[in-house]
């Protein structure tokens, strides 16, 4: 995915927003777009992706599953793949723990993420900072950058 089609993607998933018309953070699903770098070993490259998370019932809606898909480009070319669990704590903090898969030129490598982020809300859109530390097999990175969402 290059930034090209991030910003075509955004532009979308911004008129869902309106057409959802639905505050964020309210509602069962969130889903937002994502852009930032990763910083690796093998330098920092720009990376783009997409994030879903569906609140379920539990403890008031606090915990959610999520599901991530980024795109590493520059050096590292990679994608990863990575579902887990949510927990919003306090406020719009959100602390994510998750697993999956990292292709990388054909290959396939075990992904553990642990993450913190926060929203900020403007009427029914979404935006905040979000960090990530991947554990890739031994080979750490991590992930900084910006998601811009909708609830629904």
């Amino acid at each position: 995915m290059t930034f090209r089609y991030s910003k075509a993607a955004a532009i979308g998933l911004l008129g869902c927003a309106a057409a959802f018309n639905a505050q964020a953070g309210e509602g069962n699903h969130h889903a937002a777009l994502f852009v930032g770098i990763t910083d690796s070993k093998i330098g920092m490259d720009e990376t783009a992706g997409i994030e879903y998370e569906f609140r379920t019932p539990l403890w008031d809606r606090k915990i959610g599953i999520g599901l991530v898909a980024e795109r590493i480009m520059g050096d590292m070319d990679a994608s990863i793949f990575v579902a887990g669990v949510v927990i919003h704590p306090w406020k719009d903090l959100k602390i994510n723990v998750s697993a999956g898969q990292e292709q990388k030129k054909g290959n396939s490598y075990d992904v553990t993420r642990a993450g913190v982020g926060y929203d900020f809300h403007y009427n029914n859109i979404s935006y905040g900072p979000v960090y990530n530390y991947d554990d890739i097999e031994g080979s750490v990175a991590h992930v900084v950058g910006l998601a811009v969402g909708v609830g629904f």
